[in-house]
């Protein structure tokens, strides 16, 4: 294949252009001046405003809702219900449950109902306040016990599991009889916030002809395209959607993209008019949704020898009011069961419940956060229940080439987590902290966290990506693709990989925002797909452009193909390296002769499968591996925890930015962090009452602890461009255990439960007898 071929050749420089090296993004300067437009900056004055009346019931049926006295307030345009929605109301993701307006039943505080519109916030404040809905309310549930238990109040159709998911690997029993010591535990994770900097926002102008162009916050363009059309009854050449560069993400804009812009559709079709949906910071906490709450009940086996022998684990997902991504959350947690070790007898059982609360969605680790948490101290007891040193019994059972993992996916290449923990080990001196350290009031420890995270979509899923690539008559390049910039720079690697691949000069590189007009379809910016998925597709559009530009440059420099190099948007014979022939020489010359100054490029992974009955099989492109060291300080007289450093490791395949890898991990130490330690979302008979920054603490500067350099592996993946693996998610998902171990390590006391608050610490140090 002509594609092995030439990047086998690019993987075998001696030196590598940009690939690899740091480099300052093309977008940088454009934010730091604040000249970078986000969704807001693109919404005119007096453009009508959009909002969402909600349900106040937690679980009620509808029996009316009266606008007459809302329609009547000065400015109020219209106001759309169900009965206005001209297409499919439904707005589900994975499962069709979720209405798009509510008109039969609520089943959360915050569910929709009705979307005012008017010429401005206050007016429509106004009018949502008069707005009447009669209810006729219903038990709730909001706990998972509750919703399990023989009775319960049904929130959707029969039942209240909304899908299952198993495991079954092995001889569990036999497992069993092998251990010689067994540990058991349950854990449980909470809701987490994104508390992305930008609130979400949609705008939608209507074009007069069957057509609307929307422009807001997402992470996959042509979902929302497909969400909103399906709403509408329309074609998907009908909707246009253009997405803004997005203030964080972190998932839930995954989740909410088709929501806010399907809210702004709807009232720009049925009014003619431009209209404008932004949340503000109350809104956002109270409705949308956050990392799924999760109960682990873990039990784990080893022999003698320290070898895992068994676990078995039951995974109760709540899902909250809706299913949402819950289906491939919940399967990539049974996936990842065992955490990154071979375990040669494996039964998993996981459920997801709905209750009457706040729904979850996607979020940074997809479910592996959670579930690391639980598995990596179930591993780290296995150790001290043996007396053998944590990173010593990490070793003995980690994976590696030829292992197997949870669900029985034989690992053939690009497998780096034993260097990810040999190299955290080493660099933390960790034979010399195996005792913790009293200073004074306070007392210091020392933790180990590993972790690995598939890349791609879950429950095997097929998954490819697509982009598009064009040079102009200067020689400068258009790149588009729909994997969406929000923050990580994902669209900036693929950049590389084009300047890479055709010689060019990274700043000649246009990156275009993602417009479902004229941008293929990439699939979703989520997954840790970004880069190894989209980047890959990049790499096939690059290489098929270059294979022209070559074509025509060894004609104009009388040379064979084979002898054309390409640099510095020049081309050149490598035999003859004193005549270059710039870019926009040669792109003249290729419509001369016909060839095609664009291309399209497009990668579809591996096929993977499973058995619904074993849930065996091929399920994950690849892993990403890491590993973590941490080290926290416990004041036993305030519980204040403070982590005060963090040794980092990742096998990244390929690194095709340094610095974009320690932005994606500095980030991810510092969310992980607060998932640890700080964040606690409240709620009271369903309700979330935390309301802004001011009761949601978030780390800030101040807390980030001092970093050791990032131990990067590079154990290329043989199907992505230059070997590269996603960064952004895997980068969190060792920071919370390895945080969670080394207060172990420092108190002595184990916590099945995060966040480790102060009032949590003092109260647990207390009860030891360890103030």
């Amino acid at each position: 294949m002509e594609y092995d071929r030439i990047l086998s050749d690019l993987l075998n420089r001696d030196e590598y252009l940009v690939v690899g090296k740091k480099t300052v993004r093309l977008d940088a300067l454009d934010k730091l001046l604040g000249k970078a437009r986000f969704t807001s900056d693109y919404i005119p004055k007096n453009t009508m405003t959009v909002k969402v009346v909600r349900s106040t019931m937690p679980h009620a049926l509808i029996k009316r809702v009266d606008t007459s006295t809302a329609l009547m307030v000065p400015g109020v345009v219209t106001i759309l219900t169900a009965k206005d929605v001209p297409g499919e109301n439904e707005i589900g993701y994975a499962l069709p449950e979720q209405p798009f307006l509510n008109d039969k039943k609520v089943h959360y505080v915050g569910d929709p109902i009705a979307l005012v519109c008017a010429i401005d916030e206050t007016t429509a404040q106004e009018a949502m306040e008069a707005v009447v809905v009669e209810y006729e309310p219903l038990p709730a549930v909001f706990d998972i016990d509750a919703a399990l238990a023989e009775g319960a109040p049904i929130i959707h159709k029969e039942n209240n599991v909304a899908v299952k998911t198993k495991i079954r690997k092995g001889d569990i029993a036999k497992g069993w009889k092998d251990s010689d010591v067994v540990v058991e535990d349950t854990y449980w994770s909470p809701y987490q916030e994104h508390m992305c900097l930008e609130p979400e926002a949609a705008y939608a102008v209507p074009d007069g002809v069957g057509k609307v162009t929307i422009i807001a916050c997402m992470q996959s363009p042509h979902l929302v395209r497909e969400k909103v059309a399906r709403v509408l009854g329309w074609k998907l050449n009908q909707v246009r959607v253009i997405q803004a560069l997005t203030g964080g993400a972190f998932g839930k804009k995954d989740d909410t993209g088709p929501l806010i812009s399907g809210y702004a559709a709807l009232a720009a079709i049925k009014t003619g008019k431009p209209a404008a949906y932004i949340m503000d910071r109350s809104e956002v906490l109270s409705v949308t949704p956050k990392r799924f709450p999760v109960r682990f009940k873990y039990r784990s086996g080893a022999d003698g020898k320290g070898k895992l022998t068994a676990v078995e684990v039951e995974i109760t997902l709540e899902v909250g009011a809706y299913a949402n991504r819950a289906p491939f959350w919940l399967w990539r947690q049974t996936a990842h069961a065992c955490g990154p070790y071979e375990v040669p007898n494996v039964a998993v059982d996981g459920r997801a419940v709905y209750t009457n609360k706040v729904y979850g969605g996607s979020y940074r680790g997809f479910g592996n956060l959670a579930l690391h948490f639980a598995a990596e101290q179930q591993v780290d007891k296995l150790a001290y229940e043996l007396d053998m040193d944590p990173v010593d019994f990490r070793m003995k059972n980690i994976l590696r080439i030829g292992s197997r993992t949870t669900c029985d996916q034989l690992l053939d290449n690009s497998v780096g987590i034993d260097k990810c923990l040999a190299g955290v080990a080493a660099a933390s001196d960790w034979a010399k902290h195996r005792e913790p350290v009293r200073i004074g009031t306070k007392i210091r420890g020392w933790g180990v966290g590993c972790a690995y995270h598939g890349n791609s979509t879950s429950r095997s899923t097929p998954d490819w990506s697509a982009a598009s690539l064009m040079i102009h008559g200067d020689g400068s390049l258009t790149y588009r693709t729909a994997i969406c910039e929000i923050g990580q720079g994902s669209p900036f690697g693929h950049a590389k990989i084009v300047a890479e691949i055709i010689g060019c000069n990274l700043d000649s590189i246009k990156i275009e925002q993602p417009d479902t007009d004229s941008t293929p379809d990439s699939k979703p910016t989520h997954g840790s797909r970004g880069l190894m998925m989209g980047g890959t597709a990049a790499a096939d559009a690059a290489i098929k452009l270059r294979e022209r530009i070559i074509r025509v440059a060894s004609n104009m420099l009388d040379c064979p193909e084979a002898h054309v190099e390409l640099r510095d948007s020049q081309a050149y014979n490598r035999k003859k390296p004193s005549v270059k022939i710039p870019f926009a020489e040669i792109v003249e010359e290729m419509h001369i002769r016909g060839e095609n100054p664009a291309s399209y490029g497009f990668y579809t992974s591996p096929r993977r499968f499973f058995d619904v009955d074993t849930g065996l099989g091929y399920n994950y492109a690849v892993y990403t591996f890491a590993a973590s060291v941490a080290e926290v300080e416990v004041d036993t007289e305030t519980g204040q925890v403070e982590v005060t450093k963090i040794w980092p490791a990742m096998d990244v395949g390929k690194v095709i930015d340094p610095l974009m890898v320690d932005g994606q991990i500095h980030g991810a130490i510092s969310q992980g962090i607060g998932f640890a330690i700080m964040e606690n979302l409240q709620l009271k008979d369903g309700v979330v009452t935390t309301t802004g920054f001011k009761d949601y603490i978030i780390p800030s500067a101040l807390d980030t602890p001092e970093i050791d350099d990032t131990i990067v592996v590079e154990e290329p993946y043989k199907h992505a461009a230059f070997g590269a693996k996603g960064v952004g998610e895997p980068s969190i998902i060792s920071i919370v255990p390895a945080v969670v171990n080394a207060i172990h390590h420092a108190t002595g006391l184990r916590f099945s439960t995060i966040p480790i608050t102060p009032d949590r610490m003092h109260k647990a140090l207390k009860e030891a007898g360890k103030k």
